[in-house]
């Protein structure tokens, strides 16, 4: 699969979204990013430079793929191909569509970190 480039990282906060929100704006100095509604999931987004790190108040799976967890989002040139690079492979994954039909694939390394794909777009 062709890797563009990181897009986003994420910080699972449950229960310190306030507080790591104030840290990231008033320490780290990073801009707010738009974020849309994810039901059941909060959280704020900051912009860092072309990427983003998204800070997530929910609670973690702990283990296995786990999207509301710690992981890093990479862009690919092409996710049908990467999904089916994945299936070829024989990679566990889940995947979810966020509006407006944004499909994300979680699966994991071989050392159980999470790893998220999303087709490469300009982030908002």
């Amino acid at each position: 699969m062709k890797i563009t480039r990181i897009m986003h990282t994420s910080v699972n906060v449950v229960g310190e979204l306030p507080e790591t929100r104030a840290f990231y704006s008033d320490v780290l100095e990073l801009s707010g990013a738009q974020r849309p509604d994810i039901p059941g999931v909060g959280g704020a987004w900051f912009r860092a430079g072309d990427a983003q790190v998204h800070l997530v108040d929910a609670t973690k799976a702990g283990m296995g793929i786990d999207p509301v967890g710690p992981h890093f989002c990479l862009g690919v040139e092409d996710i049908g191909a990467a999904v089916a690079e994945l299936d070829e492979r024989g990679i566990e994954y889940f995947s979810a569509t966020q509006p407006p039909d944004i499909l994300q694939v979680w699966f994991c390394d071989p050392a159980g970190n999470t790893i998220e794909l999303q087709q490469d777009r300009p982030l908002g």
